[in-house]
């Protein structure tokens, strides 16, 4: 039996709608959005355009809803939905914009007994599993710091989108978000302290185009970020990784580097380097171990994961409402230490 199904949202919804229509598990049967885009997404994916998300609820009976809306819709169209009676729904990261509505939604949805996925689809790549697995293992030994990059060119027409411009649109909720909950994904640490020093001398525009990162975590490791979307380079996942269709050029190059009393492990090009056993110190040769894994593309897995929870063949979403709050509270954190010009503890 087909789940029915239905995107709000069809930009970063677009790509989950042409997914579903592909999953023989999933019954696309109406997506919500207004525009020339989503206009064109519904017609080449042969299904019902609602400009009001409401209609679709009262109209259309659905079995599990994916909410790719803007942040600040996100607890009013999680409510809609559970009065509707859907009880599975995918919302796209962030969780919300502020603490206090993502606690709202996760209050909610455990009230109504509905399984929420938060869409940081990275958690999905098999790239991040393995690092998740080989941290776990031991390999690296006790982890001390972790070294991360996000230095992109956005286009200039990017910013002739307003929301863009203004808070709540710079890279640190857009793509930051994604790294920091890579970290809490892969590490099982929790930060606990941030210092960050933001820029915005590239554009001058309300929100921050560079931003440094000092994460202290809670047991004891620390890392170091910096972030831009304003300098051509090849320091960045999204590049590195390769996994979205758009973006076709990857230069090898890691984004994360993390370093442990046993080796370093670049990442995502998968090279540890360690010493043979019984050797120690800079006069020793290094050892280089290189893993090759098979590509993914982790929205599309993303997507698979979650009929896996609909249909009750998973219990655990891989990323919960609990999950994506711990995430938004160290964003928060960044852009309160920013403003601030001060260390943030987080609660």
């Amino acid at each position: 039996m087909s789940i029915r199904f239905a995107v709000f949202g069809l930009n970063q919804g677009s790509k989950i709608a042409r997914d579903a229509v592909a999953n023989p598990e999933l019954d696309l049967v109406a997506v919500a959005g207004f525009g020339q885009q989503a206009e064109d997404v519904a017609a080449e994916l042969d299904v019902p355009l609602f400009e009001d998300y409401n209609v679709l609820l009262k109209e259309v009976p659905l079995d599990a809803v994916a909410i790719a809306l803007p942040n600040g819709l996100h607890v009013q169209s999680t409510r809609a939905c559970l009065d509707a009676g859907i009880r599975n729904i995918l919302l796209e990261k962030p969780i919300a914009n502020t603490v206090e509505d993502a606690e709202k939604i996760i209050a909610m949805c455990e009230e109504e007994g509905a399984t929420l996925l938060i869409g940081h689809h990275r958690r999905s790549s098999t790239k991040y599993l393995f690092l998740r697995e080989f941290i776990e293992s031991g390999r690296l030994g006790d982890l001390v710091g972790v070294q991360g990059t996000y230095a992109i060119a956005k286009p200039h027409a990017y910013y002739d989108v307003e929301w863009h411009t203004k808070k709540g649109g710079g890279p640190l909720l857009i793509n930051a978000i994604h790294d920091v909950d890579d970290l809490n994904y892969t590490t099982g640490l929790t930060v606990k302290r941030v210092y960050a020093a933001s820029r915005n001398s590239i554009r001058g525009n309300e929100i921050e185009d560079s931003v440094s990162v000092l994460y202290e975590f809670a047991e004891g490791p620390t890392a170091t970020y910096f972030i831009s979307d304003g300098t051509p380079g090849p320091w960045n996942y999204d590049l590195s990784a390769c996994e979205n269709h758009f973006f076709k050029w990857s230069p090898g190059e890691n984004s994360l580097h993390f370093f442990g009393t046993k080796g370093s492990l670049g990442f995502p090009n998968m090279d540890f380097y360690s010493y043979e056993e019984g050797h120690f110190g800079w006069g020793e040769p290094l050892v280089k171990e290189h893993f090759e894994l098979e590509k993914n593309d982790p929205m599309t897995a993303e997507l698979e994961h979650f009929v896996d929870l609909c249909t009750g063949r998973e219990k655990t979403p891989r990323c919960t409402g609990e999950d994506g709050l711990a995430t938004l509270k160290v964003i928060n954190a960044i852009l309160e230490s920013a403003e601030r010009k001060q260390i943030v503890d987080i609660d």
